[in-house]
């Protein structure tokens, strides 16, 4: 999967899960996200007095992880990344794939980005150690990825505006400056805006409404808090959702600087799905 998907480190240890970085351009310097932490990343914004720009993988990083992973004996590989609509990193998969011409190389799209992608990787990687082939990985994920949620709430659209990622909602970006808008994917795996909201404590009460609707189904929920160098409310977040959903799996996770690019410092979420997936 790519740095995108910002699983912690000891899960991409745990399952093996080969990481391939999207790069973050800063001034005249690229960074690969894997290498830059978000205090150094927001550091340095501040020293250029500029922007950021990001860029998904060249395709011979692709070829070169895929070979790597064939040579330790893998033989097959399933390849998660965020949306094809906001990002070419799909694209660049797929082109990587058909230079090596090998049918064993499945590359699917996530729809999403952070942990909406996230979470798919770590399922994926739990049905692998469990010995499901492939193909069985691939109709598991795309059951998964129709009932897995991403909403994030940022202080301002001005980052994501500045990049283009916010697809149909720019037209609202001069009446969203006072807001703190919720932002998730649409169903063409576009970022968008899903509710206008005055203030952050109501943004995340209404966020927490939807994942109140996903609970009501009473079955157990993986839930990932995400947030974007606000580790001390990602951990409020995470107490409260503990103590008033109890039997549930919940983990906090820091977004990268990929992500920070576009939602800016202080950015919050909640990604989460029915977990383990009944078949």
């Amino acid at each position: 999967m790519d740095s995108t998907g910002y699983l912690s480190s000891d899960l991409i240890s745990e399952y093996n899960i080969k990481i391939i970085s999207l790069s973050v351009n800063i001034g005249d310097e690229t960074y690969k996200e894997t290498e830059l932490s978000n205090s150094d990343f927001f550091a340095m914004l501040k020293r250029i007095s500029g922007s950021s720009t990001t860029s998904q993988p060249s395709v011979g990083s692709f070829v070169e992880l895929y070979k790597g992973a064939f040579a330790e004996g893998y033989d097959e590989i399933v390849s998660i990344h965020l949306s094809e609509k906001i990002s070419g990193t799909y694209a660049t998969a797929l082109m990587a794939k058909e230079l090596l011409g090998m049918d064993n190389i499945h590359i699917f799209d996530s729809g999403s980005s952070a942990l909406g992608l996230g979470l798919l990787g770590w399922a994926a990687a739990e049905w692998a150690e469990e010995g499901l082939n492939a193909n069985e990985i691939l109709s598991k994920l795309t059951k998964l990825k129709s009932t897995t949620e991403l909403y994030f709430i940022v202080d301002t659209l001005e980052y994501l505006h500045r990049g283009g990622r916010i697809g149909g909602a720019s037209a609202l970006f001069g009446t969203l400056l006072q807001i703190k808008p919720i932002l998730y994917f649409n169903e063409e795996g576009i970022i968008d805006v899903y509710e206008k909201v005055r203030s952050k404590n109501r943004a995340l009460q209404r966020v927490y409404s939807e994942l109140e609707r996903a609970l009501s189904s009473n079955k157990p929920h993986r839930i990932a808090v995400i947030h974007v160098a606000a580790e001390e409310e990602a951990k409020t977040i995470a107490a409260e959702l503990d103590d008033k959903y109890p039997g549930h799996e919940i983990r906090i996770f820091e977004a990268g600087a990929v992500i920070a690019t576009h939602v800016g410092p202080a950015a919050l979420g909640l990604a989460f799905h029915p977990w383990p997936l009944e078949v």
